[in-house]
């Protein structure tokens, strides 16, 4: 009886399409809405999908973006000389995330913009679980960006305020961002609590 072999092609091709299919299931799993499944393996889906995988719905949504957000900093430094505490002034610590994020599209800047995003956007919501949820991921955001800002300095304290940015409507399309109002979530005096040597390698100075 005659055999029929399955050639070297076929099998890459058979090989190519088993993994294309395990990615889009996991693509797919990662874009459902939450759910205890996915928030069991959100760590395990997060490592796979980020940074180069990383989608929303943002494209297909019918709404566009209609506002912007930054997180602005400050820190209490003590005075090394006279044992006093001095307040740093404000310090947009996105911004310039931001233009390096769009000037090199893959690099450390768009996981920490993440971070920061899913920070400020738990900190506006009105669950307080949530609220607290964001105010920790914002602290270690702000006190690692301050830490490598201030890096001489002794650093005590650090405040951050989530500024949004509304653009104007279509019927006010004619008005500059600027003369839109802006919108602060404050929070109050917290911990100087930067993350680790390792991680903080990724974030830019």
């Amino acid at each position: 009886m005659k055999r029929f072999g399955i050639s070297g092609p076929l099998w890459w091709a058979v090989l190519l399409a088993v993994v294309l299919a395990i990615h889009f299931f996991i693509t797919f799993w990662y874009l459902t809405p939450n759910n205890p499944v996915k928030s069991k393996w959100w760590d395990r889906l997060y490592a796979y999908m980020d940074p180069l995988f990383t989608q929303n719905w943002q494209l297909f949504a019918p709404n566009p973006v209609s506002q912007h957000q930054d997180v602005w900093a400050k820190a209490r430094v003590k005075d090394p000389a006279t044992g006093q505490l001095r307040e740093t002034d404000w310090k947009n610590i996105t911004r310039p995330m931001i233009r390096d994020k769009q000037s090199q599209r893959i690099s450390s800047e768009g996981r920490v913009l993440r971070q920061i995003s899913v920070g400020a956007r738990h900190f506006r919501g009105d669950d307080p679980k949530e609220k607290q949820k964001g105010e920790w991921i914002l602290q270690r955001s702000v006190s690692t960006a301050l830490g490598l800002t201030f890096s001489d300095s002794d650093i005590q304290q650090v405040k951050f305020r989530v500024v949004t940015n509304l653009f104007p409507r279509f019927q006010d399309r004619r008005k500059g961002d600027d003369e839109t109002p802006l919108y602060f979530h404050e929070s109050g005096w917290l911990e100087f609590l930067p993350v680790g040597p390792a991680a903080a390698k990724e974030w830019p100075e």
